[in-house]
C-alpha cells in the first residue's frame, strides 16, 4: 500500500513538471515570406516592447542544417527588422545582408542588448526588406514555408 502511494505520488510529480515544461515552450508556426506583412500589422497591434517575431529556416544548400534568423521586434514602441548576431549564419552573411539593405535604401543601425549584438532598421520597407533578405541572399522562394515563433502574441493565419 505504501509503495503504490509513492508511485502514484511520483507520477502526479512527473505530470505537473511535463504540464509546466510544455506550457513554457513557444510554439513554432508555418509561415512563409508572404506572410510578413500580416505577422507585422499583428506585431505591431500587440504594441508592447520586447515583443518579437523570429523566422527560422535552413538555406538551401546548407551544409551544417544551422538555420538563420530574422526577426522583427518592438522597440521603443517602433517595430523594426533586427538582424541578430548570435549565429554563424548571420555572423557570416551580416555584410552580404548590409549590401541588400544599402542596395534598397534602407540603413542598418548597429546595437547591442544584454551582451547580443544586432543590427536594426525602422520605418517603412522593413516588410520588403525581410522578403528579400530570405529570398535573394538565401534564395528561399517566397512561398516556401519558414518557421516562426512569437513572443507576446499568438500568431492568427
Amino acid at each position: 500500500m505504501r509503495i503504490a502511494l509513492i508511485i502514484i505520488a511520483c507520477l502526479v510529480g512527473i505530470t505537473f513538471v511535463v504540464l509546466l515544461v510544455r506550457s513554457h515552450v513557444a510554439p513554432t508556426y508555418p509561415v512563409t515570406a508572404r506572410d510578413i506583412p500580416a505577422i507585422i500589422s499583428q506585431l505591431e497591434r500587440s504594441a508592447k516592447n520586447g515583443h518579437c517575431v523570429t523566422l527560422m529556416f535552413v538555406p538551401p544548400g546548407s551544409t551544417d542544417g544551422e538555420s538563420v534568423n530574422l526577426q522583427y521586434s518592438i522597440d521603443s514602441g517602433v517595430v523594426g527588422l533586427d538582424w541578430v548576431l548570435n549565429g554563424q549564419g548571420n555572423i557570416a552573411d551580416q555584410a552580404k545582408v548590409s549590401e541588400l539593405a544599402a542596395k534598397l535604401g534602407h540603413r542598418l543601425d548597429e546595437r547591442e542588448m544584454n551582451g547580443v549584438r544586432y543590427l536594426r532598421v525602422t520605418g517603412s520597407g522593413i516588410s520588403e526588406l525581410g522578403a528579400k533578405i530570405i529570398q535573394d541572399c538565401y534564395h528561399v522562394s517566397p512561398d516556401a514555408k519558414l518557421g516562426m515563433i512569437t513572443e507576446g502574441f499568438n500568431w492568427q493565419p
